[in-house]
């Protein structure tokens, strides 16, 4: 209940910064509200002359230009009151998506490494989405709830205390089931989530897996298994959808009952002449209205019940510590980078040692190779060296300067990365390399990808560097993956390289032409390279193995 309480106050919270698009649809919905007020008036005055008083066409044409008039008025004031309402959402969705991307960005890959790529992709695009009812919705339904149904009783009471009275005491009935049953909603609901994110996650497994699941001939199975998990969605939602359907149901029979009790009353009132058929007539014309938005607020209110399940897994995503930056200067630049490691210690969250007193110093110039059995820290050393997490003792210094010391975003522009499965862009050779510097020119870029022993196949391909590269790369070899993201590397031209075994997985061929670039590399700046290839420690300046 307090994490409920916490989300649905961190979603109002967005609505102050779309204040004057909200402000404007509700004043907006609420003068509609008015002038249906004024057009009920109007219509029974009109139709009570002509019944009553015997008034000809020519006498009530005036009224009925002004009903139309009205009815056009109104269509106006809502069509732009939707209008600054989807504005509002646009403008919230965009802060949120904002929020969560910079989040992102400041937690890390290595505080993200628990959370799956399919669940993050849903989060801030069917997350961020489904808060667009609760903004153009649920909130404009919310403050028009609260306003139109008073104003109309503020008309009815002084023509009819009693009918005024029947409408008062049901209102809250509309609301405390919408409340009770949507509590239900809300548990499903948050299964309902729990189950889009497993099946995004399988999907998307699935997709980046498809050939590898070709290869062991396991696509049928692959195929049942997400169509099992779509299935449970499925019924899932049909569940939810079965308590919308009786929220909506108990809603409307409540609005019905109460609307008939005052039918009965005013008929009654009528035929024993304490009422004249224009009262009673306007009477009945306001009474569904009455309930109208508290009806709607009840068709908003499952808009409510997804905004909050998806805030609640924004906000865990929003609580995640951030990555620890070095206060530092943000300009800085090295001509040459050495790097040392003084009896550096870190140790994970689960509670597994990266590092225990681990020193290193690798040079300036030349290939340093980190070598060693799995999971004695490798890995974890080119993590430190990047910033991405700090040390829990020990110090790391970059050219004898503490590393904790150096502006965390500007060490990040004096360094170029290559991860063991570097990503590669759905966009064309030429974008892909020019990741490592977007100032690149072509030539640039062409010189990097020969340094990179690539740019006879990228000639090759049918549009050379102008070809589009399929999801991830997924129209290049092993090899030339590496090679491509090696390019990005010399076309950074930054004084500092780290290398995640580059060659893993590769025939021999391909990891003889990588190690050639990296020798080529390593001859103006420090190259780090974790690998467990014998093959390329003889011809390292430096090994250290990890014990």
């Amino acid at each position: 209940m307090f994490l409920k309480s916490q989300s649905i106050q961190w979603l109002f919270s967005f609505s102050k910064n779309a204040g004057t698009c909200l402000g404007l649809s509700i004043g907006l919905g609420f003068c509609a509200g008015v002038l249906l007020i004024i057009q009920a008036s109007v219509l029974a005055r009109t139709i009570h002359e002509v019944i009553f008083e015997g008034h000809g066409l020519t006498t009530v044409m005036p009224g009925l230009w002004l009903i139309l008039g009205l009815v056009f008025a109104r269509s106006a004031l809502m069509g732009i009151s939707r209008y600054y309402s989807g504005l509002a959402v646009t403008r919230v969705k965009e802060e949120i998506r904002s929020r969560l991307f910079e989040k992102m960005e400041r937690v890390g890959p290595v505080n993200l490494a628990d959370r799956s790529a399919g669940d993050l992709v849903n989060l801030g695009v069917d997350g961020v989405e489904s808060l667009d009812g609760y903004f153009s919705g649920y909130l404009p339904q919310l403050a028009l709830a609260v306003l139109i149904p008073p104003a109309i009783l503020a008309f009815i009471f002084p023509i009819d205390w009693i009918s005024g009275l029947i409408l008062m005491v049901t209102a809250p009935l509309i609301p405390f089931f919408m409340i009770v049953i949507g509590s239900s909603a809300e548990k499903l609901n948050r299964k309902q989530w729990e189950k889009i994110n497993r099946l995004s996650h399988r999907f998307l497994d699935a997709i980046q897996g498809l050939v590898t699941l070709k290869m062991f001939n396991a696509g049928k199975r692959e195929a049942v298994v997400v169509g099992k998990i779509s299935d449970e969605y499925g019924r899932s939602t049909l569940s939810v959808l079965r308590v919308a359907f009786l929220s909506a149901l108990a809603l409307e029979f409540m609005a019905t009952v109460s609307v008939a009790m005052v039918a009965v009353i005013v008929g009654f009132r009528l035929l024993w002449g304490e009422l004249d058929f224009g009262a009673g007539f306007f009477i009945l014309i306001l009474a569904p209205e009455f309930y109208l938005p508290l009806r709607s607020l009840g068709t908003h209110f499952h808009s409510r019940i997804s905004a909050v399940a998806a805030a609640q897994h924004m906000q865990k995503l929003l609580t995640i510590a951030d990555m620890k930056r070095a206060p530092g200067a943000d300009d800085l630049s090295f001509e040459r980078v050495a790097v040392r490691f003084d009896k550096v210690s870190y140790c994970y969250e689960t509670g597994r040692d990266g590092l225990k007193n681990f020193s290193f110093a690798a040079p300036a110039t030349g290939l340093t190779c980190l070598t060693g059995e799995s999971g004695r820290g490798k890995t974890t050393a080119l993590r430190l060296i990047l910033g991405l997490i700090r040390p829990d003792a020990g110090k790391i210094t970059v050219n004898d300067v503490d590393l904790m010391n150096l502006g965390h975003d500007a060490w990040l522009k004096q360094t170029a990365y290559l991860p063991q499965r570097p990503h590669l862009l759905s966009q064309s050779v030429l974008d892909n390399i020019r990741l490592g510097n977007a100032r690149a020119t072509v030539e640039e870029v062409k010189r990097a990808a020969a340094r990179a022993r690539l740019d006879k196949e990228i000639e090759a391909l049918p549009d050379g560097y102008d070809t589009i590269l399929g999801e991830d790369g997924q129209d290049l070899s092993g090899g030339q993956r590496q090679r491509l993201a090696l390019a990005r590397a010399f076309v950074r031209d930054c004084p500092l390289v780290l290398l995640d075994e580059p060659g893993a997985g590769l025939d021999k061929g391909s990891r003889e032409m990588i190690y050639e670039s990296v020798l080529e590399l390593a001859q103006s700046r420090a190259v780090i390279m974790v690998t467990h290839d014998r093959e390329i420690l003889p011809r390292a300046a430096r090994v250290m193995v990890l014990p």
